[in-house]
């Protein structure tokens, strides 16, 4: 059974390197990295195309609407991205160029027409394999899911997607079980674009690593731990996770479907903030709540600011957990960008944290109330193993729950949600800023601290991960000498710290506001 498995993932893996027109082939060397410097100097790419892989998402959609670039130009310059993306950084599960160009041809005859068909005329978007596109298979990061039929209908974030313009040229990797903060399965492991011995991050690695290497200019996660915030921070690159219902869930695949305890969120992954602003006013103007039940209707107001601090937010700095301290070189990020908001006249203050240790072990209780049954079932179907950071998040607190155990978990986490609403509150803050993980991007196969980023899903508090521009620099971050530590995990992760294994990983950092004021 081994050899059977082995060999059909094998198959796959090749039927997707095919899927690559031989002239987008390319030999990978330690010169392809960080892709995006090798992207900028390839021969594969004309001048314009070049010109077009610069621009952010609005950019982007203001030169086609402009005229500057066709459709078809768009498109092809990313279908051939696309193809070193994952070359380099082994991050697509599906490639489709020609149904994209095909759509582009469209796109550009409707321009001539009468003008853009929407909001994102022309601009590409990739998108996390679990999200359902019309004719193409979705996944769970099992190699049983490739023998599914492929989706019948557009999911519902899909068409409202379609419906304004966008161009769909592929879908993203993701793990196994879809929950890891690292991106490994059957395809085998997803790289990081700026240094391919570290993760990219996951569940949204295959996202991560395709935006953080300049090969896409907008793309789609999910997050229900730090899925869509833990690679965008790996990667350098913008990621929002909003209030949980703000966007539509409908036609999408889940480990544990029906489950509502935890809530996942879907939200965008890009390359400025500009373009989070831009999603979140495409997708919410199309009032889909009104046919879709798994959202909440709530359209996107950008006026719906109001400070705490007056004119200005005040921000408060969450400096560590209170279970693991920040490795030095996140250290350095967050005092550089509370040090730049004080000088730009921003109250700062400290932010104490909040009972991260009982927030894991409650959320981490809530994720697999069925005990694993369902990945054991994926993995059992196909005959692949189950990977070890598949059993490190089984190992968490997982097994089968009674009914009434379930509901005795859910009104223990409403009871978290309000004594931490009250701490929020005395705190005085109105955003929080504070690390996206305990460290940047990891050796591959080596992340296994969530308690950063699924904080903020068991709160269901809106969230952002955002690039500062720095990157590890061993001659700054060195290893700290530290007598005493906050517990065990804390000095596991002091003792694993190497600076010159994450050369060239990007240092980012996480901001958290109120429920359902994602607008902020």
């Amino acid at each position: 059974m081994a050899d059977a498995w082995q060999s059909k993932a094998a198959q796959y893996r090749q039927a997707l390197q095919e899927s690559i027109p031989p002239e987008w082939r390319i030999s990978v060397t330690p010169s392809c990295y960080p892709v995006s410097e090798y992207l900028s100097q390839s021969s594969l790419f004309t001048h314009t195309e070049q010109s077009i892989l610069k621009l952010d998402a609005t950019g982007l959609r203001d030169a086609i609407a402009a005229r500057e670039f066709s459709a078809c130009a768009v498109t092809v310059a990313y279908a051939k991205a696309g193809a070193v993306a994952h070359q380099t950084t082994n991050c697509l599960f599906d490639f489709f160029p020609d149904e994209a160009l095909q759509r582009a041809k469209w796109l550009d005859e409707e321009m001539e027409k009468g003008g853009p068909v929407g909001a994102l005329h022309g601009v590409p978007i990739s998108v996390k394999s679990s999200f359902g596109i019309k004719g193409h298979r979705m996944t769970r990061g099992f190699l049983s899911d490739v023998d599914s039929a492929p989706a019948e209908e557009d999911a519902t974030m899909i068409s409202i997607l379609r419906n304004a313009g966008a161009v769909f040229i592929l879908t993203t990797a993701l793990p196994q079980s879809i929950m890891h903060l690292e991106t490994d399965s059957f395809l085998g492991p997803c790289l990081n674009p700026h240094n391919p011995k570290l993760t990219p991050g996951g569940s949204s690695g295959g996202e991560s690593a395709i935006i953080g290497a300049g090969c896409s200019v907008l793309g789609l996660g999910s997050d229900i731990g730090g899925s869509i915030r833990a690679p965008a921070g790996a990667a350098g690159i913008v990621g929002f996770k909003p209030t949980a219902i703000r966007l539509p869930k409908s036609g999408c695949i889940t480990m544990m479907p029906g489950q509502e305890a935890i809530p996942g969120a879907f939200g965008p992954m890009g390359k400025s903030p500009r373009d989070m602003e831009l999603f979140f006013h495409t997708v919410l103007q199309a009032e889909t709540w009104k046919t879709d039940p798994t959202q909440a209707g709530m359209p996107w107001v950008p006026g719906r600011v109001n400070w705490v601090g007056g004119d200005k937010p005040r921000v408060g700095v969450m400096w560590d957990d209170g279970v693991v301290v920040p490795q030095p070189p996140i250290q350095r990020a967050l005092k550089m960008a509370a040090d730049s908001l004080k000088k730009a006249g921003y109250e700062v203050v400290d932010f104490e944290p909040f009972k991260a240790a009982e927030s894991w072990e409650l959320i981490s209780s809530l994720y697999f109330t069925d005990g694993g049954a369902r990945i054991n079932k994926c993995a059992a179907e196909s005959g692949e193993p189950v990977l070890p950071l598949t059993k490190w998040i089984m190992s968490q607190n997982c097994r089968e729950r009674t009914m009434e155990e379930l509901h005795e978990l859910v009104r223990t986490r409403d009871k978290f949600r309000a004594n931490f609403n009250h701490h929020l509150s005395a705190s005085g803050v109105d955003i929080i800023l504070s690390p996206t993980g305990y460290g940047p991007a990891q050796p591959l196969g080596t992340t296994a601290y969530w308690s950063y980023t699924s904080m903020w899903n068991l709160l269901d508090l809106p969230s952002a991960s955002f690039p500062t521009g720095l990157f590890v620099d061993v001659a700054l971050d060195g290893k700290q000498t530290r007598e005493m530590h906050l517990g065990e995990e804390d000095a596991k992760i002091h003792a694993s710290y190497d600076p010159h294994l994450l050369v060239g990983a990007p240092l980012s950092l996480q901001i958290a506001g109120s429920r359902w004021e994602d607008e902020k």
